[in-house]
């Protein structure tokens, strides 16, 4: 989940959905906001569930590129 996203009032009427600083979307009602922030929270999760992992500096390489140059 992303601690960044956040709903805020914006200007007396809407609510503004935020990650970080930077400005998602601005909603009439706060139950529009929220679910905004649920969709977007939950494609997060979907997608660091399918992301492969990533090797780190410690690893090794686990997949060495294969030689595709041509025969002589």
């Amino acid at each position: 989940m992303n601690p960044m996203l956040t709903i805020e009032k914006w200007g007396g009427r809407y609510w503004a959905v935020f990650d970080g600083d930077g400005l998602i979307c601005l909603a009439v009602y706060k139950k529009g906001a929220l679910e905004v922030k649920r969709r977007l929270e939950q494609i997060e999760q979907r997608r660091s569930r399918e992301a492969p992992s990533l090797p780190t500096a410690a690893s090794p390489n686990p997949d060495p590129v294969p030689d595709l140059s041509l025969p002589a």
